[in-house]
């Protein structure tokens, strides 16, 4: 029967060092060419914002912090042959909000004998709720809530 024991295994690695050659640096210079930001902004049709700064005259800064009267913004989109980045887009425009149905601003006081939430009405509490006339239309439905008079409303809140 053999016997395969796994805890025994011996990782040993024998490495041979290698005699230590002289490493000679070699360095070339190579001419740096130098490109203004206005050469490369004509030549990809960007502009560009160059002001003189006194403490470093190669800084690209920007005066105006405000909103741009513009007709375009800045996006995220495709600029050159399909690369993707900072691209000039058209203004959003903003869409008039539809009107809304009238909401009726009459509030009624109910009173409830348990803490009940309805979907889509809303929630009464054990006691005195003020909730509005539709959601009292809706809630008066319900066997443990009723109308409360303002008689019993000022006498509950002291008044």
């Amino acid at each position: 029967m053999e016997e395969n024991n796994f805890n025994n295994v011996n990782n040993e690695v024998s490495v041979e060092s290698a005699p230590e050659a002289p490493v000679e640096s070699v360095v070339t210079e190579e001419p740096v060419v130098e490109t203004k930001v206005e050469e490369v902004a004509a030549a990809n049709n960007i502009e560009a914002s160059v002001s003189e700064v006194s403490e470093s005259p190669d800084a690209i800064t920007t005066n105006d912090l405000g909103r741009s009267a513009s007709d375009t913004v800045q996006a995220v989109g495709s600029i050159v042959n399909g690369v993707i980045g900072v691209a000039e887009t058209p203004r959003p425009v903003k869409s008039a909000a539809p009107a809304s149905k009238k909401k009726s601003n009459k509030t009624i006081a109910v009173f409830s004998t348990k803490n009940v939430s309805w979907g889509g009405v809303g929630k009464v509490y054990r006691g005195y709720n003020i909730v509005t006339q539709e959601q009292a239309d809706k809630w008066l439905t319900r066997d443990h809530v009723r109308i409360a008079t303002p008689e019993e409303v000022a006498k509950e809140f002291g008044r």
